[in-house]
């Protein structure tokens, strides 16, 4: 729970527009890391909530700058549809997106769709 509170505080400091939440209960939180010979270093996450009504796959998505144009928003996007798949869910990301994330989901979908 505290690792997620963190990480939500860590977010903000990134994201214009994420609102805080402490209450980090009704989130799935999926984190992206990539170990070397000084163990796992945190590269990015996405949060969805358990059960959303709107449908949303992604409350929060964040690549830290330093991991950034290597294509970790791109593989937790993927991620985050192939769960609402597996969910047997349509899915989209909550609004409104950083100036950042609507640029990453137009690159997403315009590489999926053509």
């Amino acid at each position: 729970r505290a690792f997620c509170q963190n990480v939500c505080l860590l977010s903000k400091l990134f994201l214009e527009h994420k609102f805080l939440k402490y209450d980090v209960e009704p989130f799935m939180f999926y984190v992206m890391t990539e170990w070397d010979s000084f163990g796992h270093h945190f590269l990015g996450y996405f949060s969805k909530e358990k059960e959303s009504p709107d449908q949303y796959n992604v409350a929060c998505i964040l690549t830290l700058p330093p991991y950034q144009k290597r294509g970790i928003g791109r593989l937790l996007t993927e991620f985050s549809y192939e769960l609402s798949k597996k969910e047997d869910k349509l899915g989209s990301p909550e609004k409104p997106l950083s100036d950042l994330g609507a640029r990453s989901y137009h690159s997403y979908w315009t590489d999926t769709l053509l």
